[in-house]
């Protein structure tokens, strides 16, 4: 499991994703992203400077802890978990570039585990070695 100082990194990961989504006006898709991922996590990632997320992202997290219940907590995926869905996504889009923008941000630790996931595409998890050192996980 993640321990907490390599889970900073994932979350620079969301933020960068969510800046990615926002760019490509997929704000449907953050939206979604942002109710997978663990309320802990996201009041962490607003313990982050304005600069590094950005306005819209600032807001957008704010706006979905202020309308999140709390059963949806319940049914919120660990962070890597909501982060590999949508990177599967962007494959089948050709958003490679995006993709690989999301892993840059990711720890090595991180990009273990996102590669191990049983739902991650072959081809993204082969995409986290060159983040590694060219260690195939």
């Amino acid at each position: 499991m993640i321990k907490d100082s390599a889970r900073v990194s994932s979350l620079h990961g969301l933020a960068e994703m969510l800046r990615q989504l926002y760019t490509a006006r997929q704000a449907k898709a953050a939206d979604i992203l942002l109710e997978r991922v663990p309320r802990a996590d996201l009041e962490q990632l607003l313990g982050e400077s304005s600069a590094f997320l950005g306005a819209r992202v600032r807001y957008a997290i704010e706006d979905a802890l202020r309308h999140r219940k709390a059963a949806a907590d319940d049914n919120a995926q660990g962070t890597l978990r909501a982060i590999a869905a949508v990177l599967n996504a962007w494959l089948h889009d050709g958003r490679r570039l995006a993709i690989r923008a999301v892993l840059r941000e990711l720890s090595a630790d991180e990009l273990a585990e996102l590669a191990a996931l049983p739902d991650i595409h072959d081809e993204v998890a082969s995409m986290t070695s060159d983040f590694t050192g060219g260690i195939a996980p």
